[in-house]
């Protein structure tokens, strides 16, 4: 009779293997912290991406755009009947999200400051802010520079 090579795990092994990865899975998920960062984070970035993109669609287009923050929520907004006559009330339209416009609540536990309105205007310029305006969103914080109308993120 020839021994039987037998091949594989035995149950204690695969038992323990189990219970290392269990450990591991729990103690990266609790260092991971809550979502909320994550949400709080891309919302910034999706305030500034738009505003940033308002800049560019008011010097590019020769039409103004008006930019409003509450203290939940963003909206970019073009003139209904032209670019120099009625309300703002067409809503820009986000390029890379065909079909949705520009406007987005603040996900739960994110505020922005300070909630105002105000244009970007077709020669570079802001109005009416005085000065250069910082913002903060979610205690992320950027500015828009009077002059140029850019958006500088801090």
């Amino acid at each position: 009779m020839q021994p039987i090579n037998e091949q594989g795990f035995t149950i204690i092994e695969l038992i323990t293997v189990i219970v290392l990865l269990s450990i591991l899975a729990v103690v990266a998920f609790g260092r991971l912290g809550s979502l909320s960062q994550f949400d709080s984070r891309a919302y910034y970035q999706d305030v500034v991406g738009a505003l940033q993109y308002a800049q560019k669609l008011a010097v590019g287009t020769g039409c103004q755009v008006q930019v409003t923050f509450t203290s939940n929520s963003y909206a970019l907004h073009q003139r209904q009947t032209g670019c120099t006559t009625g309300a703002y009330t067409r809503p820009v339209m986000n390029p890379a999200a065909r079909g949705s416009h520009y406007q987005a609540d603040a996900p739960d536990g994110v505020a922005i400051s300070p909630a105002l309105t105000f244009r970007f205007l077709p020669d570079y310029g802001v109005e009416p802010l005085g000065t250069d305006q910082e913002f903060d969103v979610g205690g992320r914080k950027f500015s828009v520079i009077v002059d140029t109308g850019a958006v500088d993120a801090l």
